[in-house]
């Protein structure tokens, strides 16, 4: 039976959010990768309104409203790849989906790649054979790939960039998430085997949430840190129910509600952030390039790179950066256009709305 791109499901099981995209770039959507037993909610307001994801092994909520339920995001190693909160991740993107023979192309962290891939693409198979899902195809695809692929790259300035620029010279690619940092090279439109020039670490963004979180419980010794227009109120407190998975919110909508007032998050979460990049980036650099002075560019990809901002990467980077406007959803889109490009040539043009 031969394929079709209407069978073919990108997915992005990132420890902090799940994505997904469709072949024909119709369909897409994304959760927090949350996950908690439907069981585990108490009284009886949220069960109208919460919607149940029912599978053969049980009924789970998925997504943010998990948190009220003490959910927390995965750990960040390999064993999140094993675990049931991703089979539950997967099943829930496969029934938005809704092909009950689907092509999934996938990504693991690169620190993961070579010894987990083989089995991931076992386990995904299984986990949707279960549920009455015949995959055609499962590939599993090293993680920082996708970014490359991204069809909405711009740089810094905003400028598209053409896609037959990443064609020629050596580019890196550094994707920062939730829970995992990725980073590799391409020289000529091929991407470079050699293990020294592709690096992982379980670090990402939860560094910071965890960090900030920390800093806000005592604001007196962080004002101290903070010029005196951006210094917290003298009555701020943090209530008892904001966590360290409140800062995502708060860094992702930009500030900190408080007293029906918006405290812009930038200048207190910059502690916070600056050590982040000022230990992450250049141990990145150093590990794979030494220095980013013979790249043509570098692309950033994933929440970290919103995070942190522009400022805080051309501190560590000489080369030209690019990025989405959404770099969250540029492994996504990659794997998806990868896929499309290797696989269904009719439909890959290089640069339209859907590809």
């Amino acid at each position: 039976m031969s394929e079709t791109i209407e069978q073919l499901v990108a997915i992005d099981l990132g420890n902090g959010y799940t994505s997904y995209m469709s072949g024909t770039g119709e369909k897409n959507g994304g959760f927090a990768s949350l996950v908690t037993d439907s069981r585990s909610s108490q009284g009886l307001g949220g069960s109208f309104s919460r919607e149940v994801f029912k599978t053969k092994n049980g009924s789970y909520y998925v997504g943010d409203e998990c948190r009220e339920d003490g959910a927390v995001s995965r750990s960040t190693d390999s064993a999140f790849y094993k675990s049931d909160a991703i089979r539950v991740l997967l099943l829930r993107v496969l029934k938005e989906f809704g092909h009950k023979q689907p092509i999934i192309v996938t990504g693991l962290p690169t620190e993961f790649f070579h010894s987990h891939r083989d089995e991931f693409g076992k386990d995904i198979r299984r986990w949707a054979s279960e549920e009455g899902y015949q995959p055609a195809k499962v590939q599993i695809l090293p993680q920082y790939v996708g970014p490359w692929f991204d069809p909405e790259l711009k740089s810094i300035a905003g400028k598209t960039i053409e896609p037959a620029a990443v064609m020629q010279g050596k580019w890196g690619i550094i994707d920062i998430g939730h829970g995992t940092i990725d980073a590799g090279q391409f020289v000529n439109g091929q991407v470079s085997s050699h293990a020294d020039h592709r690096y992982g670490e379980s670090k990402g963004v939860s560094d910071i949430h965890k960090s900030l979180f920390t800093a806000l419980q005592n604001p007196d010794e962080l004002n101290q840190k903070l010029a005196a227009k951006h210094r917290l109120p003298k009555e701020f407190t943090l209530d008892t129910q904001t966590t360290e998975y409140t800062m995502d919110t708060w860094l992702r909508q930009g500030y900190i509600p408080w007293r029906g007032d918006r405290i812009d998050i930038g200048p207190i979460s910059m502690p916070a952030r600056q050590a982040f990049a000022d230990d992450v980036i250049p141990r990145v650099i150093k590990s794979i390039w030494g220095s980013t002075d013979f790249l043509m560019g570098i692309i950033f990809a994933g929440g970290g790179a919103t995070v942190l901002g522009s400022e805080l990467l051309q501190k560590h980077v000489r080369a030209p950066i690019y990025l989405a406007d959404d770099p969250w959803n540029s492994i996504v889109r990659g794997l998806r256009r990868f896929y499309v490009t290797q696989n269904f040539k009719e439909h890959a043009k290089l640069r339209t709305e859907r590809v």
